[in-house]
């Protein structure tokens, strides 16, 4: 079994969509990644000793979606939107953990400026960070100085 996909029959949920999610998954983390081969559906049935038709079902879906195609040649490869699809379902699920945030800031009774100047600050620590890595990775002082002026 490929060591991005885990598949338990009996969690009671259909094993095409935990093979999906599997697939999603690792698009995420970046062990897939555009162009890359998935296992021949013979092949995966045989790993995860379940029924070919699964496997059809769970690759059709994942096509609908656009993240993988099917290639004459090159079998079943990650397609170059994945990338791109993955991406905006990671930025909605930010999206929702923004919102998440404001509600329990709100919770807590901050006031809007306050949440403001956190994330303010937030963002500014980010900056710095970036400023010292990149001083860092230049390795030249006076160059270094001149990004920190801009």
């Amino acid at each position: 079994m490929p060591i991005w996909l885990d598949v338990d029959s009996r969690s009671g949920v259909p094993l095409y969509v935990q093979i999906v999610d599997g697939v999603k998954r690792a698009l995420s983390v970046g062990s897939l990644r555009q162009g890359d081969r998935l296992p021949t559906v013979q092949k995966l049935s045989s790993e995860l000793m379940i029924a070919p038709n699964t496997i059809v079902k769970a690759y059709g879906e994942l096509q609908r979606l656009g993240l993988i195609e099917s290639r004459a040649g090159a079998g079943t490869v990650v397609s170059a939107s994945a990338a791109a699809s993955i991406n905006e379902t990671q930025r909605l699920a930010l999206d929702a953990r923004i919102r998440v945030l404001i509600r329990d800031a709100q919770s807590l009774g901050l006031e809007r400026q306050d949440l403001a100047a956190r994330f303010a600050a937030a963002l500014a620590e980010m900056d710095d960070a970036s400023t010292v890595n990149l001083s860092t990775e230049q390795g030249d002082g006076q160059a270094a100085q001149e990004v920190t002026e801009e």
